[in-house]
């Protein structure tokens, strides 16, 4: 998890509270690698802020708007 946090382009966040660890603090491990996070949420958590994009939406209304933007 961590190293994948690392090596990646982009890691997508969707539907958590950003309270459980340890997989609450990978969002901070890829922000800190200049790795881009985008989170799906209804409401602000604290990946919010290292997160570069957030999408206030759920998962079941985001995940698919965002495939179809692929």
């Amino acid at each position: 998890g961590v190293q994948a946090c690392r090596d990646a382009d982009l890691v997508l966040v969707v539907g958590t509270s950003g309270l459980v660890y340890p997989a609450a603090g990978l969002p901070d491990v890829a922000a800190s690698e200049g790795v881009d996070v985008v989170e799906l949420n209804p409401e602000p958590t604290p990946v919010s802020r290292v997160a570069a994009h957030a999408w206030r939406t759920t998962a079941a209304a985001g995940l698919p708007a965002l495939v179809a933007a692929l």
